[in-house]
């Protein structure tokens, strides 16, 4: 793994910037938080001299003109001033240049650009939809964050475990397996044109309607799941396959995305090995668990939030006083599921499952693993760091599995546990609702079809006499858009969905930043550039644009290391958009094919290389497939 540009400079400047206030005997900590990229004065600055003023009882100019005039100058810098009270860090610009070109010309997807992540596994979790009708606009945001942060890891040395959660006893899978068991009830006709996961949903919304206009039939659906959840029954297997079908019917959805998984665990194969047994069993070893027999909470089993020493605050004054694992019928909550199933995942529990291929090989030439009542033990979960994409309605629940953690004496694992609130994903004529069919239209299936319809539109004139080019590059720019749009946006806000901004092509967008790459592989080609025999002297690559260009580029660690640890890929998509218009700018201002000199002209040819390669790869950490016309 090749040292990124920007952290050796920045490590010399931290380091320069410790010694000066050693010899000055300023004491601070974490000078690292105060080093920023700048564009301003310099290139880098330090506003460590705000944070020290107080305490030296001086202003923040003087302590920073002290600490600038104590600095020993790396050999990275040019030159150090002092500005609105930041010291300001000029880079040496021809070495700068020199280092960022061969960083970023030997660029490759696939490559780990950060080790961050050594030696650790993270499980990513999503999008987990019920099977009960196709996934919509809402969940598409949850798969598309989840694959993306999927990616980033591997970028960052994780060891990536992609995993889809099928809840096939849940109330949803229930109600559709009794939608399509009482079809003529419902006067659902069977339609082979359809997508199963399709045809699955229009059941669901019907019987929905159903029981809303016959109370009596809760009854039914409370029996029907009581028979799906008691294994080896003809409708707890019937209930598998009706799941197992939609699922195939869900890859196909994810696979038009570019979108795969490594592992599905299945509810049912949950409940067979009994993880919740075992998991009640070690927390109440530990003294966690209670189990009143008067009051509020008789006979149900739960853990007090008022014997758990520091509280977090958002669960502190609380509604309940305490969290519910088992109901006073025995039946367990999905916080109980839940914390078990996460004890699995950081290896706390014995893996029990069985394993077995649902697929042979996915679009991507990876097998798809699924837990199953027959087949081989393999070496899922025991992960360092789990991710979960789940809703902001279920923050507390989420954080309550981080709290159990800490109090069973788990700390790795509960550092480890990490849940993505995202903003729910609304319509501007309301909320989606599954059981309601408010979904209809608005399916990720229909998403990529209005969007690769634009496209096709946009650029068919370009293609007259390919039609397969036209094709493969409108689906690649469809789904450019669709997943700029949805990642550009912070996690935790809610999206309004509206047709215009999914299917965004204009301003800093997917297709802008594709179109950008596909321009600068355009006048590689033309030229006939090939790096390895070229004469190039980076170090004449020193004007304004050509460095602000340099200085983009050799950020990608940075940016991947903290789109990692603070999971937003909006910090990514910025970052594209950023180094797309920093191509742009560098275009403008200065001749590259038509450069004075022929050495310009290689040299400006494998900055535009280095470009390219910087892009592609920061786009396929966001999913998108960098294209070469449009």
């Amino acid at each position: 793994m090749q040292q990124s540009p920007y952290g050796i400079v920045k490590s010399e400047i931290l380091e320069s910037i410790a010694a000066a206030l050693q010899s000055l005997k300023y004491k601070t900590d974490d000078i690292e938080s105060t080093i920023i990229s700048s564009q301003q004065f310099g290139d880098i600055s330090c506003s460590v001299a705000f944070r020290l003023a107080k305490s030296q009882k001086k202003s923040p100019k003087e302590v920073a003109e002290n600490i600038a005039t104590a600095i020993k100058k790396p050999d990275s810098v040019s030159k150090i001033t002092v500005e609105n009270c930041f010291i300001n860090f000029h880079l040496e610009r021809k070495a700068f240049a020199k280092r960022t070109l061969s960083y970023a010309i030997n660029l490759s997807i696939g490559a780990v650009v950060s080790d961050a992540g050594a030696n650790s596994k993270a499980i990513i979790e999503y999008p987990s939809a019920n099977p009960a009708h196709p996934l919509h606009v809402g969940q598409v945001r949850s798969a598309l964050l989840g694959d993306c942060l999927s990616n980033v890891h591997e970028a960052c040395g994780y060891k990536v475990e992609r995993e889809d959660y099928i809840d096939d006893r849940g109330l949803q899978a229930t109600q559709a397996l009794w939608g399509t068991m009482n079809k003529e009830k419902l006067g659902i006709k069977p339609d082979l044109s359809k997508k199963f996961d399709h045809a699955l949903g229009d059941a669901y919304v019907a019987a929905n309607k159903y029981f809303a206009e016959h109370k009596e039939t809760e009854e039914d659906v409370k029996k029907l799941m009581e028979l799906i959840e008691e294994d080896g029954t003809y409708e707890s297997k019937l209930s598998r396959e009706q799941a197992e079908e939609y699922v195939k019917a869900e890859r196909e959805t994810l696979f038009s995305y570019k979108m795969y998984h490594d592992i599905m665990v299945w509810e049912s194969d949950v409940i067979r090995a009994k993880l919740l047994s075992k998991a009640l069993e070690m927390l109440d070893n530990k003294g966690v668990l209670e189990k009143p027999t008067d009051g509020k909470y008789s006979g149900c089993t739960i853990i007090a939030l008022s014997k758990i020493k520091n509280l977090p605050k958002e669960l502190q004054g609380a509604r309940e006083e305490a969290k519910v694992l088992l109901r006073s019928n025995g039946t367990p909550t999905y916080l109980a599921k839940d914390i078990a199933f996460h004890m699995w995942k950081f290896g706390l529990l014995d893996d029990t499952f069985n394993y077995t291929k649902f697929m042979a090989k996915q679009p991507n030439g990876k097998p798809l693993f699924t837990t199953g009542e027959k087949g081989s033990r393999m070496e899922f979960g025991r992960a360092q760091k789990a991710v979960n994409l789940i809703d902001a309605r279920q923050s507390a629940e989420q954080l309550m599995i981080k709290v159990v953690f800490d109090v069973i004496g788990e700390n790795k694992a509960a550092e480890g546990f990490n849940h993505l609130a995202y903003g729910l994903v609304e319509l501007e004529s309301g909320a989606l609702a599954g059981r309601k069919g408010t979904w209809l239209g608005f399916t990720a299936d229909d998403l990529l079809r209005e969007a690769t319809e634009k496209a096709l539109t946009l650029i068919r004139e370009r293609f007259k006499g390919d039609k397969g080019a036209s094709a493969d590059i409108a689906s690649n720019v469809a789904i450019g858009a669709i997943k700029f749009e949805f990642l550009k946006m912070s996690p935790e806000k809610v999206v309004v969905f509206s047709w215009k901004n999914a299917l965004n092509f204009e301003g800093i967008s997917g297709p802008y930043c594709q179109y950008t790459y596909a321009r600068a592989m355009r006048m590689i080609e033309d030229s006939g550039f090939i790096a390895e025999n070229a004469a190039v002297d980076p170090t004449i690559l020193v004007n304004d644009s050509e460095f602000a260009l340099f200085k983009k580029m050799s950020m990608l660690k940075e940016i991947s290391e903290k789109t990692c640890a603070e999971l937003r890929p909006n910090v990514l998509t910025e970052y594209c958009g950023e180094l797309a218009l920093a191509f742009s700018k560098f275009y403008e201002s200065v001749p590259v094919l038509k450069a004075a000199s022929e050495q310009e002209r290689l040299s400006r040819l494998a900055l535009t290389l280095a470009f390219a390669n910087t892009l592609k790869y920061a786009l396929a950490m966001l999913g998108i497939s960098a294209v070469k016309r449009m």
